[in-house]
C-alpha cells in the first residue's frame, strides 16, 4: 500500500535448515518432484559486497518479457559501465536439496556497451528504456516452469539480476502467481536520487508530474528493477516456492501479466496462489480470479494488502503489448473514467472492494524493521500470529488453542474484514482463523485476521491476513518457520486437492423440550463438524446418562452411530427440569440437552401460539400453535381442526387455512399489513373454548414513499407554514426506523421561499417550517437524498397577504384623446399576489386635469380587482393613479401615451403684415376637437386669396412626417391688405385664414 522501507538482496542472503515439514501431497513423479532431484547449486546467490548500484550502472538489466514459454524467445537488454565484458548466468529457483537454485545456462564473454540514460516523460514520468538488445536466446523445451534468477557479473565483478518466469500451460494441481505489477509499482529505476520514478512518491525524484508531485503515473517494464534487480521475491516470495517444491506439490508459474491476458487459463488448476505483496491488480485479473473462483478453482492469498490498486496495461512505444503499466491514483486526472479507471478497488468508478473476492480487505501497516531492543540490529517490526477457531480442519494436527502464538508472522502490511464493505456473496463456512493486535501508523490499535470461506461454487478461499506468511514455511533469509504454519498450509493445500477434511467437533443432541411422566420420546445424536455438518465417518461409541434418578426411567444402551446419526428412545419418571446427556469418554466428546417433564398429558383445553419472529408488514412470519391441556403439557394426540382471525384485517391480510395439528403440535405462516400491536387468534373449529391468541408488534417495512401533511388551513405568502413529514412503508405504517435524509424542493421558486435544510426523521417523522411567497396552488415535494423513489408531495393554496398597493394596467398603452380605454386594478400583497379580500375603495387621479376627462368615481374591488373605465383628452404621456381612500401608501399608477384624435380644424400661422413682392412662410396646422395636434392627419389643403395677383402654395396632401403641421411659402402683391385661406379639399369645414397687411417696399 504503501512503501516498503526494507534491505534488498544486498544484505547476506543465507540458507538456513528447516524444520520438519509435511509429505506431499500431490503425485511423487509430477515435473517439480523431478526437476528437484537434479544436482543444486548456491551459485545464485549475489555478492552481497559487489552489488551494482543504479547510479553508477556498473552492470544492469532487464527482459523482453515478465514470463516466457519454452520454444519462445527472450531477450536480454544489459548496459554496463565502463564498457567491459559480462557473464550470463540463468538459475531455476526452487529447493534442490537446500541448494535453493539450479544453473541452465551460462554465456560467457559478452561485449558489453555503455547503454543510453533513461529519462521519464515530463507528464505523466513514464520511464522506459531504449536500449539495444544484449543477448537473445530460445528457452530450451527442458526447462521446468519456475521462477529463473539471471545474475549479470561484469568483468570487474559487479553483479545485478533479472528475474522473470517460464510458464508451460500445464493444468498442474497449483497456479503461482508472481506479483510483477507490484514489483514494477515500487521500482524507481534508476534509483540515483535524480531521475528515478516509481508510482510513489517517497522514491521519486525530479520534476512533478501530472500526479501533481514528483511520482509516476506510468511505470514501464522495459527497464532494470532498482537495487539487486528482483524487486521483493526474496523479501516475501521465494520461502513459497523452497517450502512447495521440498514437499513436491504440483505447481506451476505465472506472472500478474499472464492472468491478465490468458483468463481462462485458470480454470484447469485445483488451486491458485496469490503471495507476498501482490497489490496492483488489472480489471482482467480480478475477473479471472473471480471467473475462476465461481467455478469451483480454489484461492489462495499469502500475502496482504492484495487487489488493493486497479492498474490498467498499455503497450510500449514500440507496440510491445502489456509493457506499461498505468495507475493514476486519482480519477479527477486519469483520462478514462470507466471501470478501468485506476483508482482503489473499493472506491467509486470501481466498486469491488477486495474483501467481497478475499474475505478480507487491507486495513493498516508497520514500519518495516526496527531496532532489536538487545541487539540494536534493525529487524522485522512483525507482530505474534493469534490462533482464533482453532477446531477448524485448517489447523488440524497443529496442535494450535485458540490464543497460541506464532512469533514474527504478522507484518508488515495487514488485512481484515471491514463491516463498512460487503462480504463474499454468498459465502458458507466463513470462518476467521486468527485476531492478531498491533498497533498500526493509520489507526493505532488494530488486528490482523486470516480468513477461509466456501464460495457457492465449492471453491475455498483463503487469505492469511499478512505480508509474512511465507516466512513461516522456510528459514531462508528470515528464521521463522513453524512446523504448525507449515502444517497449516499443507492442511489448506491438500483440501484444495482433495476436499476439505470432516473432522467431529461435537455430538449434536436432540430432544423434544417437553416429555411426559412414563411415556418414550426420541433422541436424535449427530456427530458434526465444527460447521455444522455431519461427519459420516464417525465410528465413536455413545453413552447415555440423566439427571433423572427416578424408578423407570430408560436409557439407550451404549450405542454407535450410522453415517455419523442415530435416534434413540428415552424414558424418564420424575416430572421437572431435567437432563439427558450424551458423551463419547474416548473422544472427549460430551453434551447435555435439557428439557422439561410433566406428568401425563390431558386432552387440550386451550392452544397456544408463539414465535421468535418480530414480524414486518407485508413479510410472511413464522409462528407455532400447540395444543395444551389445563397443565400446560403439548396434547399429542389433540385431532382438532384450527381455525385462523386476526385483529389486522387489512386487504392482503394472509392467514393459514383451516389446519390440524401434528401430534399437537403445527407451523404456520401469516403475513400482516398494518404495523404496531395486532393478534392471531387459533380456534378450534368444533369447540370455540379451544382458543389461543398470538400478540406480536408489526414493525412497518422499508419506507418507500413520504407523506407530507399540515393542519389545514390556507398559509400565507411569505407567513411559515408548519407541516410534517412521515415516512411510509407500502402499506402506509409509519417507518420508525428510517434512517435517510430528505431533501425539499417547491414548485414556488419566487425569491423569498423558505424550504427547510435536508434533515432526517426521527422514529420516522419530523415536523419543519416552510415560508411560500406565490399565491395560489403550490407543492412542497420531500424526496429522499440516495433513493428518489422515497418521495412525497404537499399541495396546498396559498393566499395571498394584505395588500400593500395597487397593479394597475391600461388596455392600451396609447389610447386617443376623447376615447374611453379600460384600466384594470388589482390590489396586491408585498409579493405581487392579489389580495382577493381587499375591501378597501380606490380614489382615481389623472396628470391629466384638462376639460372633458372622465375617471371612475370611488369604488371597491372585486376579489381583489376591478377593471374601469377612463377617458382623457391632453395628448403625450400621462399616468392614472389609485389610491386607497383609507390607507395612501395603498397606491398604485399606470402610465399611457395619449394619441390625439382626428382633425376638427385647422389653424393658419402667418405674419401680420408682408411686403409687396416678397415671400413669407405661413404654418397650416390639424388639431383634434381638444386642442391637440391631429398627427395622424392626411388631408390634402388648398390655399386661395383675396390678392388675385397673389403667388400661392399648390394644393399639398399631408404626410406622417408632417405631424399635423407643415410650413408654406406665400408672396402678396396688392397692398393694403389682403387674405390667404387654406381649406381641407375633401371637407370644407376644416378651413382658416389669415388677414396680412401688405407694405410698399422702403425706398432706399
Amino acid at each position: 500500500m504503501k512503501r516498503i522501507v526494507v534491505a534488498t538482496l544486498s544484505a547476506v542472503l543465507v540458507l538456513s535448515t528447516l524444520v520438519a515439514q509435511q509429505a506431499p501431497a500431490a503425485a511423487a513423479d509430477n515435473p517439480v518432484v523431478v526437476e528437484n532431484q537434479q544436482a543444486g547449486s548456491t551459485g545464485w546467490q549475489i555478492n552481497p559486497q559487489k552489488i551494482a548500484d543504479d547510479a553508477t550502472g556498473q552492470i544492469k538489466g532487464y527482459a523482453s518479457l515478465t514470463s516466457v514459454s519454452p520454444g519462445q524467445s527472450i531477450t536480454f537488454y544489459v548496459t554496463v559501465n565502463p564498457a567491459q565484458t559480462y557473464s550470463i548466468d540463468v538459475y531455476r529457483i526452487g529447493w534442490y536439496s537446500g541448494m535453493g537454485g539450479r544453473l541452465r545456462l551460462h554465456v560467457a564473454g559478452q561485449n558489453g556497451i555503455q547503454q543510453s540514460a533513461c529519462t521519464p516523460n515530463a507528464t505523466t514520468g513514464l520511464i522506459a528504456c531504449n536500449w539495444s538488445p544484449s543477448y537473445t536466446f530460445t528457452v530450451p523445451a527442458d526447462w521446468t516452469s519456475g521462477i529463473y534468477y539471471t545474475l549479470l557479473t561484469n568483468a570487474a565483478g559487479y553483479q545485478n539480476a533479472i528475474i522473470f518466469a517460464v510458464k508451460d500451460g500445464r493444468p498442474a494441481a497449483f497456479l503461482y502467481q508472481q506479483a510483477v505489477n507490484t514489483y514494477q509499482a515500487y521500482n524507481n529505476y534508476p534509483d540515483d536520487h535524480v531521475n528515478g520514478k516509481s508510482l510513489y512518491s517517497f522514491n521519486s525524484y525530479g520534476a512533478n508530474t501530472i500526479s501533481g508531485t514528483t511520482r509516476a503515473v506510468k511505470v514501464s517494464f522495459d527497464r532494470p528493477y532498482s537495487g539487486e534487480g528482483s524487486m521483493y521475491f526474496f523479501t516475501f516470495e521465494i520461502n513459497l516456492v523452497r517450502w512447495l517444491e521440498k514437499n513436491g506439490y504440483d505447481v506451476t508459474y505465472t506472472t500478474d501479466v499472464d492472468t491478465d491476458a490468458n483468463d481462462g487459463a485458470l480454470l484447469s488448476h485445483k488451486g491458485f496462489l496469490s503471495t507476498g505483496h501482490d497489490e496492483y491488480w488489472s480489471k482482467g485479473m480480478y475477473d479471472a480470479v473471480l471467473a475462476a473462483r465461481n467455478a469451483g478453482v480454489n484461492l489462495a492469498f499469502f500475502g496482504a494488502n492484495a487487489v488493493y490498486w486497479q492498474a490498467r496495461y498499455e503497450p510500449s512505444a514500440g507496440g510491445a503489448a502489456k509493457r506499461v503499466l498505468v495507475c493514476y491514483k486519482d480519477a479527477s486526472t486519469d483520462p478514462v473514467r470507466d471501470a478501468t479507471t485506476t483508482v482503489l478497488f473499493r472506491d467509486p468508478l470501481v466498486n469491488r472492494p477486495e474483501q467481497t473476492l478475499m474475505g478480507v480487505m487491507f486495513r493498516d501497516e508497520v514500519p518495516f524493521s526496527a531496532p532489536d531492543p538487545v541487539t540494536g540490529n534493525y529487524v522485522p517490526n512483525n507482530s505474534p500470529y493469534v490462533v482464533t477457531n482453532s477446531s477448524h480442519w485448517l489447523y488440524a494436527g497443529t496442535g494450535f488453542r485458540d490464543g497460541d502464538s506464532v512469533p514474527k508472522l504478522v507484518g508488515y502490511e495487514m488485512d481484515r474484514y471491514d463491516s463498512s464493505f460487503a462480504g463474499p456473496t454468498g459465502a458458507t463456512q466463513w470462518t476467521f482463523l486468527s485476531n492478531s493486535p498491533y498497533t498500526g501508523e493509520f489507526y493505532g490499535a488494530e488486528y490482523a485476521q486470516s480468513s477461509i470461506y466456501q464460495a457457492p461454487s465449492g471453491a475455498w478461499v483463503f487469505a492469511s491476513g499478512t505480508m509474512s506468511w511465507s516466512w513461516g514455511l522456510d528459514n531462508y533469509w528470515y528464521t521463522y518457520a513453524d512446523p504448525r504454519i507449515q502444517r497449516t498450509t499443507a492442511n489448506l493445500l491438500n483440501a484444495f486437492l482433495n476436499g476439505a477434511p470432516k473432522t467431529v467437533h461435537d455430538l449434536k443432541v436432540t430432544a423434544p423440550a417437553n416429555a411426559a411422566v412414563g411415556q418414550a420420546f426420541t433422541v436424535g445424536v449427530t456427530a458434526e463438524d465444527a460447521q455444522g455438518s455431519p461427519v459420516t465417518t464417525y465410528t465413536g461409541t455413545v453413552h447415555f446418562a440423566t439427571s433423572d434418578t427416578g424408578s423407570g426411567v430408560v436409557l439407550p444402551a451404549d450405542s454407535t452411530l450410522t453415517n455419523g446419526q442415530g435416534s434413540f428412545s428415552v424414558t424418564l419418571a420424575t416430572t421437572g427440569p431435567q437432563t439427558i446427556t450424551v458423551s463419547d469418554a474416548a473422544n472427549s466428546l460430551s453434551t447435555t440437552a435439557s428439557l422439561t417433564v410433566a406428568a401425563a398429558v390431558g386432552p387440550a383445553n386451550h392452544l397456544v401460539l408463539a414465535t421468535t419472529a418480530t414480524p414486518t408488514a407485508g413479510a410472511a412470519f413464522s409462528f407455532t400453535v400447540t395444543a395444551q391441556d389445563s397443565a400446560g403439557n403439548t396434547d399429542t394426540g389433540y385431532a382438532g381442526t384450527v381455525h385462523f382471525t386476526s385483529t389486522d384485517t387489512s386487504t392482503g391480510t394472509v392467514l393459514p387455512a383451516n389446519a390440524t395439528l401434528t401430534n399437537g403440535q403445527g407451523t404456520f405462516s401469516a403475513t400482516l399489513f398494518v404495523a404496531g400491536a395486532q393478534t392471531v387468534t387459533a380456534t378450534d373449529t368444533t369447540t370455540a373454548s379451544i382458543t389461543g391468541a398470538l400478540n406480536v408488534s408489526v414493525r412497518p417495512a422499508a419506507a418507500s414513499k413520504l407523506a407530507l401533511t399540515t393542519g389545514g388551513a390556507y398559509p400565507t405568502a411569505g407567513t411559515p407554514l408548519s407541516f410534517t413529514a412521515t415516512a411510509l412503508d407500502q402499506y402506509g405504517n409509519t417507518d420508525t426506523g428510517y434512517a435517510g435524509t430528505v431533501h425539499f424542493t417547491s414548485s414556488d421558486t419566487s425569491t423569498g421561499v423558505a424550504l427547510p435544510a435536508d434533515a432526517t426523521l426521527t422514529n420516522g417523522q419530523g415536523t419543519f417550517s416552510a415560508t411560500l411567497i406565490r399565491a395560489g396552488v403550490q407543492t412542497i415535494t420531500a424526496t429522499d437524498n440516495a433513493t428518489a423513489s422515497i418521495t412525497g408531495a404537499l399541495t396546498v393554496t396559498v393566499r395571498a397577504a394584505s395588500a400593500t398597493k395597487f397593479a394597475a394596467s391600461a388596455s392600451t398603452t396609447t389610447p386617443t384623446a376623447g376615447a374611453a380605454f379600460s384600466v384594470t386594478l388589482k390590489a396586491q400583497d408585498q409579493y405581487g399576489n392579489t389580495d382577493t379580500a381587499y375591501a378597501g375603495r380606490a380614489h382615481f387621479t389623472s396628470s391629466d386635469t384638462s376639460s372633458g376627462v372622465v375617471l371612475p368615481a370611488d369604488s371597491s374591488l372585486t376579489n381583489g380587482q376591478g377593471t374601469f373605465s377612463v377617458t382623457l383628452t391632453k395628448a403625450g404621456a400621462q399616468t392614472v393613479t389609485a389610491t386607497d381612500t383609507a390607507t395612501t401608501s395603498i397606491t398604485g399608477s399606470v402610465s399611457v401615451t395619449v394619441k390625439p384624435g382626428a382633425a376638427a380644424s385647422l389653424t393658419l400661422g402667418a405674419p401680420a403684415t408682408a411686403t409687396v413682392n416678397q415671400s413669407f412662410n405661413v404654418t397650416v396646422t390639424a388639431k383634434d376637437r381638444y386642442g391637440n395636434v391631429a398627427t395622424g392627419y392626411r388631408g390634402t389643403v388648398q390655399f386661395t386669396s383675396s390678392d388675385l395677383l397673389a403667388t400661392l402654395p399648390a394644393n399639398y396632401t399631408f404626410t406622417a412626417g408632417d405631424g399635423g403641421a407643415h410650413s408654406f411659402s406665400v408672396t402678396l402683391v396688392t397692398p393694403p391688405s389682403e387674405s390667404v385661406t387654406v381649406t381641407d379639399t375633401a371637407n370644407a369645414s376644416l378651413t382658416a385664414s389669415a388677414q396680412i397687411t401688405v407694405k410698399l417696399p422702403l425706398l432706399p
